[in-house]
């Protein structure tokens, strides 16, 4: 039996589906919901700034593909929307927000509020 997730509306196979929260969700949106979501943690901040003091700094080439290319996107741009991200890479909400995270700990992106926007923008970015 087919269902619709009712977190992103995606059709999928009633066996491809999760309870959550009195929800039938898609297995993507189930496991986006059990990530971190907050890009300015400031615990885990303070772990990744050690990590960097004892290893030294991220470099974009070392990121998975992925990142790279998100990081490549907004370097580019200067400033992208999530929205703008989210429709050239074709990916889901929860993924983007874990690329994110990434960037944002190894001070590579931020987001910047931009006349009343939220933009992404290089951690060196100063508008």
């Amino acid at each position: 039996m087919r269902l619709k997730c009712e977190r992103c509306g995606a059709e999928v196979d009633e066996e491809d589906s999760y309870e959550l929260r009195n929800e039938r969700v898609y297995e993507d949106c189930y496991f986006d919901s059990a990530m971190p979501q907050h890009p300015c943690d400031p615990v885990a901040q303070s772990g990744v700034d050690k990590f960097s003091e004892a290893f030294g700094v991220v470099k974009p080439e070392e990121l998975l593909e992925e990142q790279r290319k998100v990081y490549e996107f907004i370097k580019e741009k200067g400033k992208v929307t999530s929205m703008e991200i989210l429709q050239k890479f074709g990916m889901r909400q929860g993924e983007l927000t874990q690329i994110f995270i990434v960037l944002r700990r190894f001070k590579l992106a931020k987001g910047a509020r931009i006349d009343g926007v939220t933009y992404c923008v290089p951690w060196d970015y100063q508008g």
